[in-house]
């Protein structure tokens, strides 16, 4: 309620502020449907600057290198041009989730003194065309039981399901997104 009524305020304060109703031609249509449209538009940026900051507009930006931006330019030079832009962003984002994500699982293990075991069941997170190894074999390369060794990869994939719903939760502010969310993490994931 309260945000329909500042939506609405900000609105005719925009509108007189800018004497936006001087463009008004009678020529044209009516003052109702100049109204109307210069409404959506004024809806339609709130809701891209809702958006931003769901997407972590109000977070501080961290000045990148002069080798980082290179790496971005070539990045995008090789994923092509602005056909391709909003699918090369939305896949950079789903990665740089993956990544950290499996940073911070990563740093556990290895606080854990587990490094290598985390190294060796790492496989079994990513869905590449990497094949998997059996449990047989990595259970024999780790000198553990099958059992135990499946106890692990389940952990694993527990844990790394509640990192990534951590990461992804720092980015929007109510848990209904963070299903929303993953959910387009997943989408642009498998989209070809």
């Amino acid at each position: 309620m309260h945000d329909a009524q500042d939506l609405t305020q900000s609105f005719f304060a925009l509108l007189i502020e800018h004497k936006t109703y001087k463009r008004v031609d009678p020529q044209k249509g009516r003052f109702r449907a100049f109204l109307l449209a210069c409404m959506k538009n004024f809806l339609a940026d709130a809701s891209d600057r809702q958006r931003t900051l769901k997407r972590g507009g109000a977070q501080d930006l961290l000045p990148l290198h002069e080798e980082q931006i290179k790496e971005a330019e070539s990045l995008f030079q090789t994923h092509g041009g602005a056909s391709n832009e909003d699918q090369l962003f939305d896949r950079s984002w789903a990665e740089s989730l993956i990544a950290a994500g499996l940073e911070r699982l990563s740093a556990e293990y290895k606080g854990n003194s587990k490094e290598r075991l985390f190294k060796e069941l790492r496989i079994f997170l990513a869905s590449g065309a990497e094949p998997l190894p059996s449990y047989a074999e990595l259970a024999v390369r780790l000198g553990i039981r099958e059992s135990t060794l499946r106890s692990h990869v389940t952990r694993l994939r527990a844990r790394y399901r509640e990192v990534l719903r951590a990461e992804v939760r720092r980015t929007v502010d109510t848990e209904a997104e963070v299903d929303e969310e993953l959910y387009e993490l997943l989408r642009v994931l498998t989209r070809r």
